[in-house]
Formats: C-alpha cells, sequence, structure tokens
C-alpha cells in the first residue's frame, strides 16, 4: 500500500504553480481575444500566458501547438510532482484517445496521425504494436486488454462507439485506480464525480437519440451514483433532474440543450477546483492547476478556430468554460 501523501511535500510545487497561475488566461484576456478585429491580434494575447505566437497558424496547426503546450506542461509536472499518480491520472484520457483513433483508423491513417495526442504515457508506435500483434510488452495491463477488446468490438459489431465503451470503461478503471493510490480524499472524491459527470454525459445522449438500451454498455462503476440507479430509475430527462437534484451537477442535469449541458458540467469541475485556492498547499492544488489548464486549452482551441472561420464573438462567449483564474 502506497503512504498517504503529506500536504507539506507539495510546499515548494503549489508555490511554483501559484506562480504560473498568475499567467493563465483569464477572463479578461478571453474577452480582449473575442474582441480583436483580426485573428493574428487574438491569438498574440496568449504569448502573455506562454504560448507560442499561432497568430499565422491554420487549425490543425493551432491544435498541434495546443498539443506541444500541455505535453510540456504535464511532462514538466510529472518530473516535480512529489506523488506521480496525480500527472499519471492526466496522461491516461490522451493514451485512450490515441487508442480510439488508432483502433478507427485500423491502424494509423495519414488522417488519423494528425488526431493523436503527444500527452499520454504510452509511445505511440506502441499502441500500434499491441493493435497488431496482441503482445502486451512494455504496456500497462489493463490498457493493453482494452486496446485487444476495443479492436475485437469494433470487428465483431463494426460499431465504433461500443469499441470506445469497452475503452472509456478501461480507462475510468485505471483513473479511479490512481486515485487510490494518491490516498488523497480530494482526489479520490475528484475522480468519482469524473465518473458522475461521464454517467451523466451518456444517459443524457442515450435519452437524446432515444437508446436508452446504451447505458448499460455505456456507464461505468465507481461513481457516487450506483450503475443501477441509472438503469433502473431513469426513463426521461425529468429522471436525470431528479436524480441529480440538490447534487454539485444539479444544473447540468436541467440545461435545455447539449451545449449548454455540456458547458455546466465542464463549469461544475471548474468551480470545484476553484475551491482548492483556499488551500496553502498540498495535492488539491496540484490536481486543480492541470486541470484547470485542460479547461484552457479547450477554450483558447474555441476561440482560435472559432474567429479563424469568422463565428461572432457573441456566439463564440456562450461557448466559453468558465475561469479558473
Amino acid at each position: 500500500m502506497s503512504k498517504k501523501i503529506k500536504d507539506t511535500e507539495f510546499l515548494t510545487l503549489t508555490a511554483n504553480l501559484r506562480a504560473k497561475e498568475a499567467k493563465m488566461l483569464t477572463r479578461d484576456k478571453m474577452e480582449r481575444m473575442l474582441t480583436e478585429p483580426n485573428f493574428a491580434d487574438a491569438a498574440r494575447v496568449l504569448t502573455d500566458c506562454g504560448y507560442e505566437d499561432m497568430g499565422e497558424m491554420n487549425s490543425a496547426q493551432i491544435n498541434e501547438a495546443l498539443g506541444r503546450h500541455l505535453a510540456r506542461a504535464i511532462e514538466e509536472f510529472y518530473s516535480v510532482v512529489p506523488e506521480k499518480s496525480i500527472a499519471e491520472m492526466f496522461r491516461l484520457k490522451y493514451e485512450y484517445h490515441n487508442a480510439k483513433v488508432i483502433i478507427k483508423n485500423a491502424g494509423l491513417s495519414e488522417n488519423g496521425r494528425r488526431l493523436l495526442s503527444p500527452c499520454g504515457r504510452t509511445e505511440i508506435s506502441e499502441i500500434i504494436r499491441v493493435y497488431e500483434s496482441e503482445e502486451p510488452e512494455n504496456v500497462n495491463k489493463t490498457f493493453a486488454e482494452a486496446i485487444v477488446e476495443a479492436k475485437e468490438t469494433l470487428a465483431r459489431t463494426g460499431n465504433p462507439q461500443l469499441s470506445d465503451f469497452v475503452l472509456d470503461k478501461a480507462y475510468f478503471a485505471e483513473l479511479l485506480a490512481f486515485a487510490k493510490a494518491s490516498r488523497s480524499e480530494f482526489i479520490g472524491d475528484y475522480a468519482r464525480l469524473l465518473v458522475d459527470s461521464a454517467n451523466l454525459r451518456s444517459t443524457v445522449r442515450a435519452l437524446l437519440i432515444d437508446r436508452r438500451e446504451l447505458l448499460e454498455k455505456a456507464l461505468i462503476a465507481g461513481g457516487t451514483v450506483d450503475v443501477d440507479v441509472f438503469i433502473n430509475t431513469v426513463q426521461s430527462r425529468e429522471d436525470v433532474v431528479a436524480l441529480f437534484t440538490n447534487s454539485v451537477f444539479e444544473k447540468a442535469a436541467q440545461a435545455p440543450s447539449m451545449t449548454s449541458f455540456e458547458l455546466e458540467v465542464d463549469n461544475t469541475l471548474t468551480e470545484l477546483l476553484s475551491r482548492t485556492k483556499l488551500i496553502g498547499f498540498g495535492p488539491e492544488p496540484a490536481l486543480a492547476y492541470l486541470a484547470s489548464l485542460e479547461t484552457e486549452i479547450m477554450t483558447i482551441r474555441i476561440i482560435l478556430t472559432g474567429k479563424l472561420i469568422g463565428i461572432a464573438p457573441e456566439l463564440l462567449r456562450e461557448r466559453l468554460r468558465d475561469s479558473y483564474v
């Protein structure tokens, strides 16, 4: 059993992260980006936040630049964080994303390569090797087995959504294991809320397309709301609202559209992380920094790609997540 994290082990790291937070994208800077008359000027606002100048980039280049920025941040964080499981938690989603890309592209096509993330813990070549040979050497066992099962599921059913469900279940199983390994109550609670948010998303989407039978395959165990509760009690959006009344996801459950629903889910998680600002030092601010950086990059992608294709500022503004800083 791993030792319990001591808050004092994070004293220096927390101080460094607080300094980095001072350079993060604030709501005022978002507004500057939205109101700049042209794309290049909007992109250059980000140089004050430590990003490379993306003023001459196209959409694909922007995605690559943002991926590099996040990968460097995670790598730097990993090199100094006292509890490595916190950084590994954030690498997982990109690793499983890469597996989805490879499986759906039957290996790795040129188009698929552009969708890959540099932020995972496993080299792309290793994921491809598991996909092609089903040999799990040098690859996490849970991850390798999920790749093989997802590949077989897609071959058997021809349904990429069912293949994704396999990988999603393995991803959250690993996420919860890392959270448990951290022996931090806050990190454990946050991981369970991530499971809740995924199950809430799956339920709302299944109801929206009138495919409730997908729930049993899509739902993830380990959240604060038991899977059986979703399956046995949710028949309509009204049931979803009732299930999450008086919970942190109450506003999300009541959202009238998928766009506003996704926004409210993300804002709920950001609001929870913002509470760590009152904590002087410890694992909580460390986790909050990485999670908030991910949200910041999502926001930047929305603004820059939107301005690049000429979406009106008021429409972009409606899609923006709350700022951590």
